[in-house]
Order: structure tokens, then C-alpha cells, then sequence
């Protein structure tokens, strides 16, 4: 933060005829300079035909091109945002995750400066907390990551994504005994936790993880473990094809071949989409010597990955036109 006089922020309301972001705006916001406007490769703003639409449906078409995938359209679109109102949370925390799914190592300091500026903005921004936490375990530093999952959790108690994300944080660093503390937590704490599949299957991850490093009678417990948490999770989610992979993948440990077998087969008929369903359940497959079905599984999976790519572009033509129609009301 920094201070201005009186004569400084009446220059600074005139600079902004003269620029699209002015320097001397809100010390929270972003300036024509700040690297997230100038950065080499930014898109033209013009690639976004909402970024004149006002800052919140500019927005808007940044989240939507966000999720298809078009990061270069969601940028623009977020910088118009951004130039209207140059500390609007949600399209700060919009750059973050375009800068973040670009894979390009050059832009993670534009992601996290994007979220931190977001939380600068809105400190009760539950969602940038846990964006932030993900950057920083893609960096490898856990503290940061676990501290920004803290905090969320601090903002909002119940929240079971953020609660989702701290267990998730702890399987991931192979931390399984800090996961199922973190996941029994949860249940209890978490809005409707205790009703939740999706935290119960953490249960069973910890179990599955735990047991991979364990052997004998220690680890044949924590796979029994991980069946009955996979089970209670389908009981509340029928169709929860991640419950349905992780009690497959348990029971192959308890060598339970037909009814993991059957189990895998359900997960990917529920989550075709799902890379990893297919290539372990082709992996079951062709340790039983059934190379030839595992071959159908891997080019089904393929199928659904090309279709993932049509479906984007259906959904992206979708989302124009209903843009376009609330325009003509």
C-alpha cells in the first residue's frame, strides 16, 4: 500500500481519460503497468466481444470461455473487466486461473499476484484462498498451501470445498494420516459433511494411501477400510463413479478380482470421461490376460476425449447465443 496526496488523486482521476488503466488508481487494483496489463502476449482486448459490456458481464464471458478453454478470449475479457473497474475481485481471481491453466512456468507469478490481489480486494474470497493453495502445492510450497487452506477454512467454517481441498492437499504430499484427520474433520464441521460423498471418499483415499505403504494384516485393514468408506459414499451417490473406482482399486489389494473387475467397469460406464478410470481398470485387464478388451477400454477412453473437445465447442456456441439474446431483450 502506499499514500497519495490530495493533489495526487485529482491527477490521477484526470489521467483516466487519457489511459485504459491509469497509473495512480486504487493502490489495490491494477494500473496500465502492472505486469498483469503488460505483460509480453497479453491478448488484445478487442478478442472479447463483452469487454465493453460493463465489468460483471465481461466477467461473465470470461468465466464462460474460461471453462471451454479458451484462455486467450477469457484473458481479454477479464481485462476489459479490469479496465472499467481495475479491482473487481472476480476478474482478478479470472486472470489467476487463465495464468494458472496456461502450464507456462513464466506466467505462475502472474497467478499468484492475480489471487492475492483478489483477496486484497474481497478477504472473505473463499475460492481464492483455495486457488492460491493449489498454486502454491503446484510449487511445492506445502506450508503456503496449507496456510491458504487455513484460511479459508477460517473465513468460512463449512465450507466443503474448502475442507475438500485441504484433505486433497494432504493425499497429495502422501500425508495420509494428516488427510484422514483432516477428512473426519470435515464430516463434522462441514455444511451437511456427515451427507457428503465426496468427503467421505477421502476417508477412503487416506485408507487406500495408507495401506500402499503398509503390508500383511496392517495393510489387508486399510483396504477393508477403504471399501466400507467407498461403499458408504455409493450408498449416498449412486452414481458416483469415483466411489465406484476407488472401491474397485481397493479390492484388487484384497484380491478381490470379479467384484473390482465389476466395479471398474461401473466406474468408467459412470465417468466415461474420467482418463484415469480407463487406463486402471485396462491395467486390471491386461494383468488378467485380457489384452484384447483392455485395448477397447483405452480406445474408448480416447473417444471420450475427442468428444470432450466437440462437446466444448457446442457448448461454447451455446453460450453466445444465449449472450446474444439477452442482448436483443
Amino acid at each position: 500500500m502506499f499514500r497519495v496526496s490530495r493533489l495526487a488523486a485529482v491527477a490521477a482521476l484526470l489521467a483516466m481519460c487519457a489511459h485504459v488503466f491509469p497509473r495512480g488508481a486504487h493502490a489495490l487494483g491494477v494500473t496500465d503497468d502492472h505486469p498483469l496489463v503488460a505483460r509480453q502476449g497479453a491478448p488484445d482486448m478487442a478478442l472479447c466481444d463483452r469487454a465493453d459490456a460493463g465489468h460483471r458481464r465481461a466477467t461473465q464471458r470470461g468465466d464462460q470461455m474460461l471453462k471451454l478453454g479458451r484462455l486467450e478470449v477469457a484473458e481479454a475479457c477479464y481485462l476489459g473487466a479490469l479496465r472499467q473497474k481495475n479491482d473487481f475481485p472476480m476478474a482478478l481471481y479470472g486472470l489467476g486461473e487463465v495464468h494458472t491453466r496456461a502450464e507456462d512456468d513464466d506466467r505462475v507469478d502472474l497467478a499468484e499476484s492475480a489471487y492475492k490481489l483478489a483477496l486484497e480486494n474481497w478477504p472473505q474470497y473463499v475460492d481464492a484462498y483455495i486457488a492460491l493453495g493449489d498454486l502454491h502445492e503446484r510449487r511445492e510450497r506445502n506450508d503456503d498451501a496449507v496456510a491458504a487452506y487455513t484460511k479459508a477454512l477460517e473465513v468460512a467454517p463449512g465450507d466443503v470445498m474448502a475442507w475438500e481441498a485441504l484433505g486433497r492437499h494432504h493425499l497429495a504430499t502422501s500425508d495420509f494420516d494428516k488427510a484422514k484427520e483432516s477428512y473426519e474433520k470435515a464430516l463434522t464441521t462441514a455444511t451437511n459433511g456427515e451427507s457428503s460423498p465426496g468427503l467421505i471418499l477421502g476417508l477412503a483415499k487416506a485408507a487406500w494411501g495408507a495401506g500402499s505403504k503398509l503390508e500383511g494384516a496392517e495393510a489387508t485393514k486399510k483396504f477393508v477400510e477403504c471399501v466400507s468408506h467407498a461403499e458408504k459414499a455409493t450408498n449416498l451417490a449412486p452414481d458416483f463413479g469415483q466411489a465406484a473406482h476407488w472401491n474397485g482399486k481397493c479390492r484388487t489389494h484384497l484380491k478381490q478380482t470379479k467384484k473390482a473387475t465389476e466395479l471398474l467397469f461401473r466406474a468408467v460406464e459412470l465417468d466415461p470421461e474420467q482418463p484415469e478410470h480407463h487406463s486402471f481398470l485396462a491395467g486390471e485387464l491386461v494383468k488378467l490376460g485380457r489384452v484384447k478388451e483392455a485395448r477397447e477400454v483405452i480406445m474408448k477412453g480416447m473417444e471420450w476425449v475427442e468428444k470432450d473437445e466437440a462437446e466444448k465447442e457446442k457448448a461454447f456456441q451455446a453460450a453466445a447465443a444465449e449472450e446474444d439474446a439477452k442482448d436483443e431483450l
